[in-house]
């Protein structure tokens, strides 16, 4: 089946759950390079996760809490207020794993990435390291991609430490999903 907007709002929805559910995405974006680079070099990135997709505020929302308190540095207080801050986009009401831009309406898929089995890089369409990459980034890209990203997220808004990490990929850079025994592809 082909990816649109309608069969992945369905293949979600399909179970006609409430809770969080687990996903296959693999999805091809472009990086962001150095601007002195820009009209020699096309650097993309192909990424295979395991995501979870949330059918409710709420269950983001708890997804933190869990989360945060688990991190003995957390103030147990400011865990359970936790809130979730205004964003750029807006949940779709019929599929909440589905944003859409607020100003452009470009949907987006809204993923908790569980983990990710696979990342390839290509220079000008071919297979490139990490550090190969980095060459044509700014310094601050380049320390950011090279670097351990097992570190906590700190939410300044609710001063609070957590490792769930949060994504939007733009549904046009989605290549492939498996959702609930559906797999959709581009």
């Amino acid at each position: 089946m082909q990816i649109t907007l309608n069969n992945i709002v369905n293949a979600i929805n399909a179970l006609n759950s409430n809770k969080a559910q687990f996903a296959s995405v693999l999805s091809t974006t472009n990086v962001a390079i150095a601007a002195k680079h820009k009209k020699d070099v096309v650097i993309t990135k192909t990424t295979k996760q395991t995501v979870q997709l949330f059918a409710t505020q709420n269950a983001y929302t708890n997804a933190i809490k869990t989360s945060a308190s688990k991190i003995a540095s957390n103030n147990a207080a400011n865990v359970q207020n936790f809130t979730k801050s205004a964003t750029w986009f807006t949940h779709l009401t019929n599929c909440y794993a589905i944003v859409t831009h607020s100003k452009t309406n470009v949907p987006y898929l809204y993923i908790r990435n569980i983990k990710t089995q696979n990342v390839t890089y290509y220079i000008n369409n071919v297979i490139a390291t990490k550090q190969q990459v980095a060459a044509y980034l700014t310094p601050a890209n380049a320390n950011k991609l090279l670097q351990d990203s097992n570190k906590t997220i700190y939410n300044k808004t609710n001063n609070v430490e957590h490792n769930v990490v949060m994504r939007t990929i733009t549904l046009s850079n989605v290549d492939a999903i498996t959702v609930n025994k559906t797999t959709l592809v581009k």
